[in-house]
């Protein structure tokens, strides 16, 4: 339980802040259902050292300007997602700039689901985004149950099938648990720690039953292969699992 108190007490974080062309109507549909402030607009660059990530967009060639916006960001500690119209060819590729880019298509209009996928890698607050952001929540769920996925076929597959790395299969899984959870809630309150909690001991519960499965499996796959599928399958429907049950709570 100490593991998902700590997931459901995040850090604060700062705004999603867009700078560049189009950007007042990046903002509007980044922040569609939106917490109010969770999104602004800034356009003359007074913003952006207080951001939780910087989304600037742009088009051709990186400008002085732009790459003087960036450098201001990063000497604050603000990660940037770069959003390039309408690239061409023969243009300096913007990574240049940033790793965090997203490309858009010419009459495609902006790729709303990857610019939320590259803002989620860049913040350390997740989270506390998703909870503010909706256009934020699919792309941090399957984050976090991907990597909570991968994590678990690790352990599984160094213990060697001897069980040795259950109980770390299983704090795994709840802090997965936790963040799912902290996704739709933001920081600890007093409906979401007891959801939590049954939740962690479901994981603890499901980890014997997880034993037999794997030990069932061993007998039509290779031991190694049966256990990694079932830490991560078992995994995967633990996620599942908990956002059956939140759809259904009255605050869903």
């Amino acid at each position: 339980m100490h593991a998902a108190r700590d997931e459901l007490s995040p850090g604060g974080a700062g705004p999603i802040v867009v700078s560049g062309m189009l950007a007042e109507q990046l903002a509007k549909e980044l922040g569609a259902g939106a917490v109010a402030g969770a999104v602004v607009v800034d356009n003359d660059g007074t913003r952006a050292s207080a951001a939780e990530v910087l989304v600037h967009v742009m088009a051709g060639e990186p400008s002085e300007a732009d790459e003087t916006l960036v450098g201001s960001a990063d000497r604050h500690g603000t990660p940037v997602v770069i959003v390039q119209l309408w690239p061409q060819a023969d243009w300096t590729p913007p990574f240049i700039l940033t790793p965090f880019v997203v490309e858009c298509r010419a009459g495609e209009g902006f790729p709303l689901r990857e610019i939320a996928d590259r803002i989620v890698e860049a913040s350390e607050n997740g989270p506390v985004l998703a909870s503010r952001l909706p256009e934020l929540q699919p792309a941090l769920a399957h984050g976090v149950v991907r990597q909570a996925m991968i994590r678990s076929a690790l352990f599984s597959l160094a213990g060697d099938g001897k069980g040795a790395t259950r109980p770390l299969i299983a704090l795994e899984q709840i802090r997965m648990l936790a963040r799912l959870r902290a996704t739709t809630t933001g920081a600890s309150d007093s409906d979401s720690t007891p959801l939590v909690a049954g939740a962690a001991l479901a994981a603890l519960s499901f980890g014997y039953a997880l034993r037999e499965v794997a030990r069932a499996a061993r007998g039509v796959l290779p031991a190694p292969v049966a256990d990694v599928v079932v830490a991560a399958g078992g995994t995967w429907v633990l996620a599942k699992a908990l956002q059956t049950l939140e759809a259904r709570l009255p605050s869903a």
